[in-house]
């Protein structure tokens, strides 16, 4: 078992507001991802602060009430902003956490991105999580009580929870909406070979068609980004930042960019061949 996490920024940023960290324990392996809000101020440094929180608050039990692990965390970022200046808006970012003690995957998600699970046969189940209204909902609103009720105040105010499964092409499984503050699963590690957490910028991926008369972007499919990113060769050492690198590489040849900025970690769970399990995202994934 084994963790690892890299981010990228997106080619219409001047400062890349994704953070995401990585631990190996000896006993378990998690990662932590954060996506600030591009509108609000210093939300690369509110990412960083919400992330490194979280890491501080020791994600090492399978049992941790995870909703709770993302309050607590965001809690401690607001803090940390007002000790060094900053405006509470300044850790309006998303919460990502995956950990695995090698029986246990348990997933944490608090705002939009996306989980995939692979199993050991290549299928994958990808959960992608997203907000209609533009405006994810923040772990640290939970600490705000007037932008929270301002939140839910709109009739937007929800997500949308949608599961796809395939190999190189994914069909649609399930749609779901909730207004859950975090929204937590967990599955058996032996069904799977990887776990990966990414950023919605997984979503912003397009390419530059130009004629005679006319320059258009075209949005580069989910899968084929998937398919691209997740070509992993093994999971030992930096196994995602060495396949990030290529990935990279690969996009500039194709003339992919994506707009937006990117944070992807995955566990590579090791190769024990088992029957993938489901998940309901009907309550609570």
């Amino acid at each position: 078992m084994n963790a690892d996490t890299t981010f990228m920024i997106g080619a219409t940023h001047a400062i890349c507001q994704d953070y995401s960290l990585a631990s190996n324990l000896s006993h378990a392996s998690y990662l932590v991802l954060s996506d600030g809000c591009s509108t609000s101020p210093d939300t690369d440094i509110g990412a960083r602060l919400l992330v490194r929180a979280t890491a501080q608050a020791k994600l090492i039990q399978a049992e941790e009430d995870i909703s709770a692990l993302h309050q607590s965390a965001s809690s401690q970022a607001l803090q940390w902003a007002q000790c060094i200046g900053l405006q509470p808006q300044s850790v309006d970012a998303t919460l990502l956490t995956l950990y695995c003690d090698g029986e246990d995957l348990v997933v944490g998600a608090s705002g939009d991105g996306v989980i995939i699970l692979q199993s050991h046969s290549g299928s994958r189940d990808v959960y992608s999580i997203s907000f209609p209204s533009g405006f994810p909902l923040y772990p640290s609103y939970a600490h705000q009580p007037e932008r929270l009720e301002a939140w839910r105040s709109n009739k937007r105010s929800y997500k949308e929870l949608e599961h796809f499964r395939g190999d190189s092409t994914f069909d649609l499984v399930e749609t779901a909406t909730s207004s859950e503050l975090t929204e937590v699963f967990r599955v058996k590690a032996n069904d799977y070979e990887y776990a990966m957490l990414l950023s919605d910028g997984l979503h912003s991926f397009y390419k530059t068609e130009e004629s005679k008369t006319s320059r258009q972007l075209n949005s580069i499919p989910m899968d084929q980004v998937i398919d691209e990113i997740m070509s992993f060769k093994g999971g030992m050492g930096t196994f995602v930042a060495r396949r990030a690198k290529k990935f990279a590489r690969s996009c500039a040849a194709k003339g992919w960019q994506h707009a937006d900025d990117l944070a992807l970690g995955a566990i590579y769970l090791g190769a024990r061949a088992a029957s993938p399990a489901t998940v309901n995202l009907n309550s609570n994934y």
